[in-house]
């Protein structure tokens, strides 16, 4: 910190992105087994980034250029039964400064830097059935691949992280990332109950995941294990892993009061994350539970609700468990109309109450490097307001 106390800039980001997107529907095709709708497209971008401060370079400057085409397909074989299929080809060419590190990860020599360029051609596929159950019922099951391409950060970083408390070590020899997913779900968005559930499972094939080494460094990779206190050294690598996870939001209007509507709602979430080979995969979000109370009508919302995390403990190396915590918030809101505005198209005005961790509960982000030293924000409470235009 300097003498007005104010922290010094760690790190400065300096990020110039465009990118362009052209998509075309095409009209219905009556097939003999259905009507066939679907749009394809072409999508662009070009990324130049470099991170740098008074600490040390995280990433030298670097460039990513993607070009990618992709189809989507909706065959309706019935009023309830809809297939769909869509798919995805993309290439990828990124280009910087690879640091080549000497074996064990400690100083005090510097690693080696070279230029270097990467590309990839990532393929990704999906088919999926959407069948309606009964009114407003649909059940959903969806089979997909999908390949990524390593990120510069992946493959390049070679520096400390401010932010995150981290030294960043990349990976130049990083492969595409390939995910294997299969997903059961079922939805009802109207009516007095209203629901969304479903179940997934995901295999990967070359998960990238930032590992903690145990080597503490300062700025400079000279530092690293050798003296160095202030960052946890981070190393992008890759393993199989399976993802198992669930979600369901549900929400019941219980009876008309005043002018409006009152009701409950709920929700339910969790993830379970293993490496194939044994041990948890690093900063998996713990489960949640949560409920609530609300009331609408025309013009007014309110919701009282409590979400509570629970205590995780399914840690990998070099992580420590995170303690459960009960969140408590509400929030007010009312909408009208602008005055001197009518039509359909009028732009509207929300004026609102907002507020969190009623509790005052210490909250920590389990998928925060810098959980153990820094909480999220207690007790708030805030007034918003936002304009819709229509």
């Amino acid at each position: 910190a300097t003498d007005t106390g104010i922290d010094d800039i760690g790190s400065t980001f300096r990020l110039r992105q465009q990118e362009g997107r052209i998509e075309a529907q095409h009209l219905p095709l009556r097939l003999w087994l259905g009507e066939l709708r679907g749009a394809a497209g072409l999508q662009w971008g070009d990324r130049k980034l470099s991170a740098a401060g008074e600490g040390g370079e995280l990433l030298a400057p670097n460039r990513t250029d993607t070009f990618a085409g992709f189809l989507f397909q909706e065959l309706s074989l019935s009023r309830r039964l809809r297939l769909q299929a869509a798919g995805r080809l993309e290439q990828t060419d990124i280009t910087g400064t690879a640091a080549i590190f000497p074996a064990g990860l400690v100083g005090p020599m510097d690693p080696d830097e070279v230029a270097a360029k990467r590309s990839f051609i990532a393929r990704s596929a999906s088919l999926g059935a959407l069948y309606e159950v009964s009114r407003g019922v649909m059940l959903r099951l969806t089979g997909q691949y999908v390949e990524r391409a390593p990120d510069v950060a992946e493959l390049f970083s070679k520096g400390p992280h401010e932010a995150t408390k981290t030294f960043e070590i990349g990976d130049p020899g990083i492969t595409r990332e390939r995910a294997r997913t299969i997903e059961l779900g079922v939805k009802k968005a109207a009516g007095r109950l209203r629901y969304d559930a479903s179940l997934y499972h995901t295999s990967f094939g070359g998960f990238i995941f930032k590992r903690l080494t145990g080597v503490k460094c300062d700025d400079d990779f000279a530092s690293c294990g050798v003296g160095g206190s202030e960052l946890d050294q981070i190393v992008f690598s890759q393993r199989d892993a399976t993802f198992q996870g669930a979600e369901a939001r549900v929400a019941y209007d219980v009876a008309p009061i005043w002018r409006g509507v009152w009701g409950i709602d709920g929700r339910y979430d969790f993830v379970h994350a293993r490496f194939d080979t044994g041990g948890a995969v690093p900063r998996i979000p713990p489960h949640r539970l949560g409920g609530g109370l609300f009331y609408r009508d025309k013009a007014w919302q309110a919701r009282v609700g409590v979400l509570h995390a629970f205590r995780q403990d399914r840690i990998a190396d070099g992580e420590t468990p995170t303690s459960s915590y009960t969140l408590l918030g509400g929030e007010l809101s009312y909408t009208m109309k602008i005055p001197g505005a009518s039509g359909p198209a009028a732009p509207v005005f929300t004026i609102g109450l907002k507020a969190e961790n009623l509790l005052d509960d210490d909250v920590r982000n389990h998928v925060s490097f810098k959980k153990d030293e820094v909480l999220l924000p207690g007790r708030s409470i805030r007034i918003f307001g936002s304009v819709k235009l229509n």
